[in-house]
């Protein structure tokens, strides 16, 4: 019987990594996305001492979450109970994790982050026009609409009137409410503008 030798060649078998770990800050932001998507974490799990029988668990929602280590999946968890975006629920007869309203309204700036006004294959040739009217006592809320409306690509008219070309309704009405100012913003559609040549080419329209 021959042997097959070993000339040192042969391919080294496949080791499977572990899921890519998540940059610095952005653990405690997977972990409140997927508590506001219904995933359950045990309240025990913030416990100053972790009692051995629950560190099995920690390892599974460690490696569930890309955390390097299972000390910094509690590390994330104390800091969002610390900086009150969750708390402590009852369900199901056992004490969870749930989000506060500011850990709500924290989800919803994850959202804006990544909020886009999607360009149609065909435009249907009507001009969104945000317009608004907000008090001083609202000033915050006003600049950081003015200047989410300039991030999504609106053209300024004027100080407080805005233009697109395409349908925007519900990003403008998610916007309105996020920044507390949706009975100040009105959302018009019109078929015909002055200056529509111009608007045209500024947005590549044919």
């Amino acid at each position: 019987m021959q042997r097959r030798l070993n000339t040192g060649r042969e391919k080294a078998p496949t080791v499977l990594s572990n899921p890519k770990p998540h940059p610095r800050g952005e653990l405690a932001k997977d972990i409140l996305r997927a508590i506001a998507e219904g995933e359950v974490i045990p309240a025990t799990l913030l416990m100053p001492i972790l009692p051995k029988a629950l560190k099995p668990l920690v390892r599974i929602f460690s490696k569930r979450h890309g955390a390097k280590r299972d000390q910094n999946f509690l590390k994330s968890l104390s800091y969002l109970k610390r900086n009150r975006l969750v708390s402590i629920s009852e369900k199901d007869g056992q004490e969870v994790l749930t989000l506060t309203e500011d850990g709500s309204k924290r989800i919803l700036g994850f959202n804006l982050s990544q909020m886009t006004i999607q360009r149609p294959k065909r435009w249907d040739g009507c001009w969104r026009i945000v317009i608004f009217d907000i008090p001083e006592r609202r000033k915050q809320g006003r600049e950081a609409l003015r200047s989410k409306l300039k991030q999504l690509g609106f053209y300024q008219l004027q100080k407080s009137c805005f233009i697109h070309p395409f349908d925007c309704k519900s990003e403008i009405a998610f916007i309105s409410e996020l920044f507390e100012v949706s009975p100040f913003v009105n959302l018009l559609v019109a078929k015909e503008i002055e200056g529509a040549a111009k608007l045209q080419k500024i947005f590549g329209l044919p």
